[in-house]
């Protein structure tokens, strides 16, 4: 099934229904908050797909990769929510404000800057890979990239502390 570019950019929304921690304000608005952000919300909406997906963000020369692995039972519900985004997306593009978190504003500028959004599913899961050719747009990527990535561990110490498994 081909995943649409405007949705995948939301895989990151599944840590937070997870974790259900705000972090990073940037103009007000959360790194991550499936509660709040337009784009996020739809994979809330489906039960369970949070629990059941894994995903991590890597650097790559020209840019980043994500990976998203989806539990086999699950791949009807994160379709769904990548549709939704999709159309959310539309909306978007078609002038329509909404709220966004720190995570969905980041990806948006990076693609009004000119980076490239390539999406591949795989035999085990998806991959997003958000490239360029500017060095300027490729740090601002990495940047993006090291955020996330801080945004996420902050969010998992916070769960594990909560829950009495802090090591």
């Amino acid at each position: 099934m081909k995943r649409i570019s405007l949705a995948i950019i939301l895989v990151a929304a599944a840590a937070v229904g997870v974790f259900g921690v705000k972090a990073y304000s940037e103009g007000g608005a959360a790194w991550f908050d499936v509660e709040n952000c337009s784009m996020c919300k739809s994979m809330h909406a489906e039960a369970g797909l949070m629990e059941h997906m894994k995903w991590e963000n890597h650097k790559i020369a020209t840019g980043m990769m994500s990976v998203t692995v989806v539990d086999p039972a699950f791949e009807d519900a994160y379709a769904r929510s990548m549709n939704a985004m999709h159309e959310m997306g539309q909306r978007m593009h078609e002038g329509e404000q909404m709220p966004l978190c720190g995570f969905c504003k980041s990806m948006g500028k990076l693609m009004m800057d000119g980076a490239k959004m390539e999406n591949f599913d795989t035999n085990g899961g998806h991959v997003m890979l958000v490239t360029a050719m500017d060095p300027k747009v490729i740090n601002d990527i990495h940047d993006h990239v090291t955020t996330t990535q801080d945004e996420f561990a902050k969010m998992t110490a916070a769960h594990e502390e909560g829950h009495g498994h802090g090591h």
